[in-house]
């Protein structure tokens, strides 16, 4: 799979989650909730992963 993959299914907001010693780009659907769990498009792994969004202090790339 693909990025493209990801953006077809409605992903298509960038992030970029750090926490601890993650710092993960990922894709996520606009208006989901940062604070809880949510799937994420892993842009380095090329793989969804569940992600605590509790965890992470999030940027979203297109804001910075």
């Amino acid at each position: 799979m693909t990025d493209n993959v990801a953006i077809q299914e409605g992903y298509t907001q960038e992030i970029i989650a750090m926490g601890g010693r993650f710092d993960l780009s990922l894709l996520i659907k606009p208006e989901t909730d940062l604070e809880d769990s949510f799937r994420a498009w892993d842009m380095d792994e090329q793989e969804f992963i569940r992600v605590n969004g509790w965890n992470f202090e999030i940027e979203d790339v297109e804001a910075a």
